[in-house]
């Protein structure tokens, strides 16, 4: 427990090694009660960080008055645990700013030297004001949202037409209250749901606002043929943050449990992969990666990209958005694989899920 203690003192203080961090905050998501933890000493060492400006700025103040022989009145400086301890320190310092704003006020015309000792109350006064506003917005935070739960990279994406839609697996996305995308092309993008098939695992989202590099026809086309056993395919996915490539080929025609909408494919992925392209050597795409099933050891499935393209002609776009046109020409198909991943990799996207 002390190990652990001095740990999460030196991630508050910022002088832990960023592998240590990491590894922390690796941590941090995966283990529910150790974040709480972590959340909780983050709390406390930014309280007594107020505590202790507070305490800095009523020394000050004691000195001020002695030079002009005012006696001032002290705080108590008993500190409540907890929450209470939140709320007292919030009140000690209302106190303290009333008192250092009255003093001022009274000693509008003391001469040189104390008015440049109350230049610098009024800096400690700001200090206590901005660190007072953060701690109740925080306060606030905390009781509107008693469990928050932060992003989680749960998946990839990809865009499908110039207007702003994208295609990713419906399992990725299906308990988000938001959604955001991104990769190092566009940035980050919010985006919403606008339609889902569950029953193929597929979900299409609107960018919100769509950037206007991305108005440019896509380079691409999505197959409306089915891929052969064997055929060599590759992919681009999100197992971790920064987008990896996968290649392989296509094992069977068919996909978990024999499902005709799907193939199995003899590409490495892992979870972070469901909703990424599956693509061809020309750089078209004939699948959806659907993740990894651990049932059958060694296998990963797409969905194929004809049950995709019936899946977008169901979708229902509102008049007032840009309509959903998919790509027409393929521009990759003389180009290298090389060449086909650096043009792709624009077009791919980590899904960033928000729950609360």
């Amino acid at each position: 427990m002390i190990a652990e203690q001095d740990l999460l003192d030196r991630y508050a203080k910022g002088t832990l090694a960023a592998s240590e961090a990491a590894a922390l905050e690796a941590r941090m998501q995966q283990d529910k009660e150790f974040k709480e933890r972590v959340e909780k000493h983050l709390a406390l060492v930014k309280a007594l960080k107020f505590y202790g400006e507070r305490s800095a700025v009523l020394k000050t103040l004691d000195e001020a008055h002695r030079e002009i022989e005012m006696p001032v009145k002290t705080l108590p400086l008993d500190t409540p645990t907890g929450w209470k301890r939140y709320w007292m320190t919030a009140v000690a310092a209302s106190v303290a700013l009333i008192s250092i704003l009255g003093t001022l006020f009274m000693t509008r015309s003391l001469d040189t030297k104390q008015t440049a000792i109350y230049k610098e109350l009024g800096r400690k006064v700001e200090q206590i004001r901005k660190s007072q506003k953060l701690m109740m917005e925080d306060m606030a935070e905390v009781k509107e949202k008693p469990n928050p739960r932060p992003e989680s990279f749960a998946g990839t994406g990809f865009l499908i037409s110039s207007g702003g839609y994208v295609a990713t697996s419906y399992h990725v996305i299906r308990e988000s209250d938001s959604v955001i995308i991104e990769n190092a092309k566009f940035g980050a993008l919010k985006a919403s749901v606008i339609f889902s098939d569950p029953a193929n695992d597929v979900s299409i989202l609107k960018i919100e606002k769509r950037p206007d590099e991305m108005a440019q026809p896509l380079p691409f086309t999505l197959s409306k043929v089915e891929a052969s056993l064997a055929e060599d395919v590759y992919t681009l996915g999100y197992p971790r943050e920064d987008i990896v490539f996968g290649e392989g080929s296509v094992s069977a025609l068919t996909g978990f449990k024999q499902n005709p909408n799907a193939y199995q494919v003899s590409v490495p992925v892992n979870p972070g992969n469901s909703g990424g392209p599956l693509l061809n050597t020309r750089g078209d795409l004939v699948g959806v990666i659907s993740g990894l099933q651990t049932e059958t050891l060694g296998a990963a499935f797409a969905i194929k990209s004809t049950v995709l393209v019936d899946v977008i002609n169901q979708v229902s776009v509102d008049s007032a958005s840009l309509p959903l046109v998919l790509p027409k020409q393929n521009a990759f198909k003389n180009s290298s694989r090389v060449q086909q991943v650096k043009r792709w990799q624009d077009f791919v996207f980590v899904v960033k899920v928000y729950k609360n």
